[in-house]
């Protein structure tokens, strides 16, 4: 399936003035996200084959804490950690399930089938 799976709820925290975070660990190995070297790039072989560490868990942060809707995507293990905050897809406006269907949409047109 394409929209992937939510393992759980990390963190959900609603603030006195109304904003809150949300963040959720989901599953999406279909997504083919690998993790970048310490220059920011996907290693590749002489035979053009990625050698770089595979993606399959990824946080989905929703908040709007600094005053706007914002939603970014960063790569994590199973229970959610990650190493780095470098976010890998998102942005203001976007709610986590816009998120997740934007990712879908773009494997469908890569091909995959949806279901």
């Amino acid at each position: 399936m394409m929209i992937p799976k939510v393992i759980n709820e990390t963190e959900k925290q609603e603030y006195p003035d109304g904003s809150y975070i949300k963040q959720y660990v989901i599953h999406a190995p279909e997504w083919d996200i690998y993790h970048p070297d310490e220059d920011g790039l996907v290693e590749v072989d002489m035979q053009g084959d990625i050698t770089s560490d595979k993606v399959d868990y990824f946080i989905i942060s929703e908040s709007t804490r600094m005053g706007y809707l914002e939603t970014l995507v960063f790569p994590a293990d199973e229970e959610g950690k990650t190493n780095h905050m470098i976010e890998i897809a998102g942005g203001r406006d976007y709610t986590a399930d816009e998120v997740l269907v934007s990712f879908a949409l773009i494997m469908m047109e890569a091909g995959y089938d949806p279901v």
